[in-house]
C-alpha cells in the first residue's frame, strides 16, 4: 500500500523533475525562475519602503523603494542594455516569464 502511494506521488512529480535536453533552454528556464524571485523580492522591498515612510523614516524608505524598483526591473534594464550594445537577440527574454 505504501509503495503504491509513493509511486503515485512520484509520478505526479515526474514532470517537475524532467531535465531539458539542451543547455540554452535549461539556462533560460533557470534565469526565468531567478527573474521571478527577484521580481517578488523587489515588490516586497517597495512595500517595506512604503511602510518605513509611513513610520517616519523617510531616508530608509526612499532607499528601499529605489532599491526595490531596481531589483524588480533588473530584467528590463538588462534587456535594454543588450539592445543598446547591439546584442538584441539574447537568449533571455523579458516577456518569457
Amino acid at each position: 500500500m505504501k509503495t503504491k502511494l509513493y509511486l503515485a506521488s512520484f509520478i505526479k512529480l515526474a514532470p517537475l523533475l524532467a531535465q531539458s535536453t539542451d543547455l540554452q533552454s535549461g539556462l533560460s528556464s533557470a534565469l526565468n525562475v531567478i527573474m521571478l524571485i527577484g521580481f517578488i523580492f523587489g515588490v516586497v522591498c517597495v512595500i517595506g519602503g512604503g511602510f518605513a515612510i509611513r513610520r517616519g523614516d523617510t531616508d530608509a524608505g526612499k532607499m528601499s523603494i529605489v532599491g526595490g524598483l531596481i531589483i524588480a526591473g533588473a530584467p528590463v534594464i538588462v534587456k535594454a542594455l543588450f539592445a543598446a550594445f547591439g546584442n538584441s537577440n539574447s537568449t533571455v527574454d523579458v516577456g518569457g516569464f
